[in-house]
C-alpha cells in the first residue's frame, strides 16, 4: 500500500515565485502610493516655507519699528511676489510750496545688504501673494505702534496671517 507525503502531489506542476503580471500590479501600486504621498509631503513644505516668512516678517516688524524710533524716518516696507524689503523714508523736509515743487521727491533708501532689513526672497518655492489691512499701512513711523495691522500671505494653496495685537507684538496663525 502506497504511502503519499502530505502537501506533495507529484502529478501536477506547482508554481515556484510570481508572475510577470504579479509583479507588474505590485510595482504599479507602489508607484501610486509613492507619488500621494510626496505630493502630500510637498504641500506640507509649502506651508511651512510659508509659515518660515511669516515667521521671518514678525521679527523684521520688530527691527523696523525700532530702526523708524531710533533714525527719527519712516521705514517703508516693500513687497512683491518674489520678495520683500525695506526702505528708510528721507526726512520730511519743509520747504515753501514754490521750492518744493522745484526740488522733488527724494527717493527711500535701501537698506545695505549687512543689516535684518535687507532685501530677501520669499522661502516659499511659489509667488507669494500679500494683502495688507488695512490697506497701505506697510509704513513704520517713529509712534511707538505703527505698521501693519493683519498681513496675509497666500501662495496659492496655503494661506498664512501675521496679525499685530494692541501693544505692537506680531504673531503667527496658521
Amino acid at each position: 500500500m502506497p504511502i503519499s507525503v502530505p502537501g506533495h502531489n507529484s502529478g501536477s506542476t506547482r508554481q515556484h515565485g510570481f508572475s510577470l503580471l504579479e509583479v507588474l500590479i505590485v510595482l504599479a501600486i507602489i508607484g501610486i502610493i509613492t507619488g500621494t504621498v510626496s505630493l502630500g509631503l510637498r504641500s506640507t513644505g509649502d506651508a511651512s516655507a510659508l509659515r518660515d516668512d511669516a515667521r521671518r516678517l514678525a521679527q523684521l516688524f520688530g527691527v523696523a519699528q525700532a530702526e523708524a524710533r531710533n533714525a527719527g524716518r519712516p521705514v517703508i516696507w516693500e513687497y512683491n511676489d518674489t520678495g520683500y524689503g525695506f526702505r528708510q523714508a528721507p526726512r520730511a523736509l519743509r520747504l515753501p510750496a514754490a521750492l518744493a515743487r522745484h526740488a522733488g521727491a527724494t527717493a527711500a533708501r535701501k537698506f545695505d545688504r549687512t543689516t535684518p532689513l535687507r532685501t530677501r526672497d520669499w522661502v516659499s518655492e511659489r509667488p507669494v501673494q500679500v494683502r495688507v489691512h488695512p490697506a497701505a499701512s506697510n509704513v513704520f513711523h517713529n509712534e511707538w505702534v505703527s505698521g501693519p495691522h493683519a498681513v496675509e500671505l497666500n501662495d496659492g494653496l496655503n494661506v498664512v496671517r501675521l496679525l499685530r495685537s494692541g501693544t505692537g507684538q506680531y504673531w503667527v496663525q496658521p
